[in-house]
């Protein structure tokens, strides 16, 4: 007699099981199509527990008004348009949590915060005068407006001058009022950090005071670099990393990358080289970046650096530096452009435009 077959039940699995699965998941639409299996996985799987979400690459199309996202782990695009009123500079894309930084506007420049989304749009204030303006990152989360922090640099004539902003307030306040070398900037731990280009040294500034409260002396860097400085900072496990293009270590192309991490010796702050990024991925970008492990990133190996290049013809495409190999390869990406890196709100999306 053949053996009968035994048919299983899906919604039988524990619940543990079930949110384990679901940890591995770091893509924020396969999480949600994972909820939308049967009401026990949605049971075992809350929403304010969610896995670690990964950033997808962002892009908006001016001619349709049209946002495109890519997911690295799904090798998927999701579409969204947006709102025709609303005008976006596609240069303004930095690295974000949840909304990006845009502005429109001539001689009198609208700031405001936008939520590709759910398109949640929070104002900032105006600038009555034509500069030259770039954005440096928003603290997360913007909805609870006391954590947000917009930073935005001046380069208006000779005097480079870094600003910032919560919602709410009624206008820019300056943080830096000398001219700064326009390099690397965060906000981290309730402080600013701004890396001077042209000397490599860090100021450490309090937002409250408006006031220097330290000065981070710069490391003796092994190689040439592309700037004196550091050309990205990012907050990793609670450690400030400064991320700097390097020449001449990497075996495949000009530049590579070499990391320093901030660390405390008695009473001073100094930077200590990394001979290795271990478990962690690196996703930098317009002077800031994410850092994620590489056990939450779904099939992405630690120890690496995704970051946008550019070629010859100024096209731009993704690429990976691997920082035991000491080389670097393209990453198929199907975005004609690559703007900045996004990270989703898993939260805000639920009743959102994502398609699931």
């Amino acid at each position: 007699m053949a053996a009968r077959k035994m048919l299983f039940n899906w919604e039988d699995l524990p619940p543990e099981l079930i949110q384990s699965i679901a940890n591995q998941l770091g893509d924020l639409v396969t999480f949600l199509r994972f909820r939308l299996v049967c009401k026990k996985w949605r049971s075992a799987t809350t929403l304010s527990n969610p896995p670690p979400q990964l950033p997808w690459l962002l892009d908006f199309d001016h001619h349709n008004s049209t946002f495109h996202f890519y997911s690295l782990s799904t090798c998927k695009v999701h579409t969204i348009h947006a709102d025709r009123k609303i005008v976006f500079s596609r240069d303004w894309m930095t690295p974000s949590y949840h909304y990006i930084f845009n502005c429109h506007g001539g001689l009198k420049v609208t700031h405001f915060l936008f939520n590709p989304l759910t398109q949640k749009r929070i104002q900032l204030p105006c600038l009555n005068y034509f500069a030259n303006h770039n954005p440096f990152l928003i603290r997360p989360n913007p909805i609870r407006t006391q954590e947000c922090i917009a930073l935005m640099t001046n380069m208006r004539l000779d005097s480079k001058q870094i600003l910032f902003c919560r919602p709410g307030d009624t206008k820019w306040s300056i943080i830096v009022k000398g001219p700064y070398g326009g390099g690397a900037c965060i906000f981290y731990k309730g402080m600013v950090y701004v890396n001077m280009n042209d000397t490599g040294m860090t100021k450490v500034i309090s937002p409250v005071t408006n006031s220097i409260v330290t000065l981070i002396p710069s490391p003796v860097f092994s190689t040439k670099g592309s700037r004196e400085g550091f050309s990205y900072f990012v907050e990793s496990l609670g450690v400030l990393l400064g991320v700097r293009w390097s020449k001449g270590i990497c075996k495949t192309h000009l530049y590579g990358f070499e990391v320093y991490q901030l660390l405390k010796e008695n009473t001073h702050l100094k930077w200590a080289k990394m001979d290795t990024l271990g478990d962690r991925i690196l996703f930098v970008g317009s002077h800031n970046g994410f850092s994620f492990s590489a056990r939450e990133c779904g099939g992405l190996e630690g120890n690496c650096i995704y970051y946008k290049a550019l070629d010859d013809d100024r096209h731009e495409y993704l690429m990976r530096y691997d920082f035991e190999k000491f080389i670097a390869e393209r990453v198929p990406c199907p975005l004609a452009k690559v703007a900045t890196w996004f990270m989703p709100s898993l939260e805000e999306s639920i009743e959102s435009n994502v398609p699931v």
